[in-house]
This record gives structure tokens, sequence and C-alpha cells, in this order.
């Protein structure tokens, strides 16, 4: 962190000792992250659009054609990675990965074929690092005036770039349902 705090105000409780910080930012961001109770909710609404992705998933993939992922494309996806840039909770960084070598590109490359082929992402490239970032308003001791960035594995980077190469490239192939869908402006899920 840049600005170094000596105390922290999350609703009111004050927070003083380096422990007592961390605690507090933990309170705070999982306060932000848990589900509450609103009465205005429309709980059948969800239950629609749940149903809808569940129908889309299944359709992708009962139709679903796996494009193998190329080594050139892991190689610019991780070329394209920004160096000096903190490590993910794995402790691993772009650098680890950009001077990893051919037998590492390849290792990815077959991971990422693997994933993409059973449309699966572990949860261990779900996760990151949460980091509070002041907004440069309000009271520097006050939880309220941060917002959290989060660091994502360096993989989940790469995996990211790549759908962006192959959507951009227009090599996954869509079923034609789901693209008229598209082309007319319609998605379920909005609607």
């Amino acid at each position: 962190m840049s600005k170094h705090i000596d105390e922290l105000n999350v609703d009111g409780q004050i927070y003083n000792s380096d422990n007592q910080i961390i605690n507090g930012w933990h309170i705070h961001f999982g306060e932000l992250a848990k589900k509450s109770v609103n009465t205005k909710f429309d709980h059948k609404h969800l239950e629609n659009v749940e149903k809808e992705v569940k129908v889309i998933s299944d359709i992708c993939q009962e139709r679903y054609i796996h494009m193998q992922v190329t080594d050139e494309e892991v190689e610019k996806a991780i070329s394209s990675l920004k160096q000096n840039k903190a490590a993910d909770i794995y402790g691993i960084t772009a650098e680890n990965i950009i001077y990893g070598g051919e037998d590492l590109r390849a290792y990815i490359r077959e991971l990422i074929n693997m994933s993409f082929k059973y449309c699966y992402v572990p949860d261990l490239l779900k996760i990151g690092t949460l980091f509070p970032i002041f907004k440069n308003k309000g009271n520097i001791k006050d939880a309220i005036n941060y917002r959290g960035i989060t660091v994502t594995p360096t993989l989940s980077k790469i995996i990211e770039k790549i759908l962006k190469l192959k959507r951009k490239c227009e090599n996954y192939r869509i079923s034609k349902p789901i693209t008229k869908w598209i082309h007319r402006g319609y998605h379920p899920i909005n609607v």
C-alpha cells in the first residue's frame, strides 16, 4: 500500500494495530461480498434467469466444437502479460511465465486445452488476493473510502487473453440458434 494508515474506521469501529487493521479490512470487504436480504428482490426473475442460463449452457456444451489452442496463441497471450506487477495468490508473476521456457508454455497450452475441451475452469483459477485502494477522497482512515482490486491468478489472465484472441478471430463457432439471438439483439438473460 502506498499510503500507510495507523487507524481504520469500519462502521464506527476503530482498529489501530496492524493485526486489527487487517481484521478491519477483512470485515469491511467481507460484508461487501455477503448476500443481503432485500424485500424487493424478484426471486421469480432470478429463478427464470438461472433456468435460461442452464438451457444456454446445455446448448453450448451440446453443440460446442473445441478448437485447439495453438502454441502461437499461448505465446501471444503470454507476451502480452503486463510485467512488474504483483504476484498472484500462488506467488506466480508474469515474469515467471514469460521466462519459463518452452516446456512451461507447452504445459500451459495442454492445461488450457483440457479446460476448454471439458468446458471447465477449476475453482483455484477463480480466486485472488484483494487489495484496498484509497479513492483519493474523504478520510483516509475510513474504510468506506476504499475500493478493492483483486489480483487474479496469472494463468487466469492467460486464459482470458486467449479467449479474447479467439473471439476476435472468430475461431469459435457458435451454434446457429444462439447466433440468431445475438444478431437480432435478443439476449435471453437480459429480457
